[in-house]
């Protein structure tokens, strides 16, 4: 399950900066669509995108995905309360 779950946070959040396709210089440029792009820290719909081998843009980190908590704990008895029980 925790597999899964880190593959599609992989695939399904996109951030320019992961992007094979970002080049970081005087500004940050995307050389597939040919524009300036202004935050490269935002999460991106780009069906374009291609997850970068080298990583991040500036600092060369790969991608790691947050490790998701087990705090949330499922209540076993989910019945609806009533007034007339």
């Amino acid at each position: 399950m925790r597999k899964c779950l880190l593959y599609w946070v992989v695939i399904n959040i996109k951030y320019c900066r992961y992007c094979a396709f970002c080049i970081s210089g005087d500004a940050y440029y995307c050389t597939c669509y040919d524009k300036v792009l202004n935050n490269v820290n935002r999460v991106t719909s780009c069906s374009e995108f291609v997850l970068s081998e080298l990583g991040d843009v500036d600092t060369g980190k790969p991608y790691k995905p947050r490790d998701f908590s087990d705090k949330v704990t499922v209540q076993e008895d989910t019945r609806q309360i009533t007034f007339f029980e």
